[in-house]
């Protein structure tokens, strides 16, 4: 079961993975996530207070990017976001939808898991890592955290030297 060619597995058993073999665990956070995604119907809103055009005070805007606060925005987000990645290969796990892999040369493979605005990158070698990175950064506006720490509220706790890894929700 930790054999780090199984590609369809849940959460769990990839940090199992990570843990095991020990990945290098890397955090990002998307900046204002939901401006990414784009609507697909047409949405109106009133003019926001402090900027009513005088005289046009009856007018709506018309939106063309998702915002927070749209029912939309979430789904739209990740249909981009879903779209970026199949483009550039990675699978989609069927168990769980926020976890993407791909293969790389060396035959080993690097995981994406998303939440949302945060991810986790997990992969054998801190370039290959990297690279992922770079190519997520330079689509999406990104915050590199360095190793990970905290994700969904759930502080990570490793000690890589005795391949554990353990979440705490204090």
């Amino acid at each position: 079961i930790f054999s780090p060619v199984v590609r369809h597995i849940p959460i769990r058993v990839l940090l199992a993975i990570v843990a095991h073999h020990d990945y290098k665990l890397e955090q990002l956070d998307v900046k204002t996530v939901f401006f990414h995604g784009e609507l697909e119907e047409d949405i109106l809103m009133k003019q926001p207070e402090g900027f009513v055009l005088p005289g046009k005070e009856h007018l709506a805007c018309h939106m063309k990017k998702s915002l927070y606060g749209l029912k939309q925005s979430p789904r739209q987000w990740y249909k981009r976001f879903n779209a970026f990645m199949v483009e550039h290969e990675y699978e989609k796990n069927p168990y769980d939808c926020c976890v993407y892999h791909n293969k790389l040369e060396d035959g080993s493979l690097i995981y994406l898991i998303l939440y949302v605005d945060d991810m986790l990158i997990a992969a054998k070698k801190m370039p290959d890592v990297d690279k992922l990175k770079k190519l997520l950064n330079s689509e999406f506006d990104m915050k590199i955290l360095g190793s990970a720490k905290k994700i969904l509220g759930m502080e990570i706790y490793r000690d890589r030297s005795k391949k554990k890894l353990f979440l705490s929700q204090k």
